[in-house]
């Protein structure tokens, strides 16, 4: 297992593990399609979530980086495209 320890701006501490499940809100899209979304100051990359700004999904990291992270959209069984509100 493998966890990441992130300091944001206001010194607040954040653990990011990797093949950990969060619920995070889709905030933009980037150049590669891929949703922007954030866990506190770190920013998650999500794999398909392109067209689900402003909706938040349970979301799967599958690579940790140093001030970033890739994930991709779960649902409670594992399958993707779940939304929760």
């Amino acid at each position: 297992m493998f966890i990441m320890f992130i300091y944001g701006k206001g010194g607040d501490m954040e653990d990011i593990e990797l093949g950990g499940t969060y619920e995070i809100k889709v905030d933009a899209k980037d150049a590669r399609d891929d949703g922007i979304g954030r866990i506190g100051n770190f920013v998650i990359f999500i794999k398909n979530a392109k067209t689900r700004i402003g909706n938040i999904y349970k979301v799967k990291i599958t690579k940790v980086y140093r001030t970033f992270a890739y994930g991709e959209l779960v649902d409670n069984k594992g399958n993707e495209n779940n939304i929760i509100l």
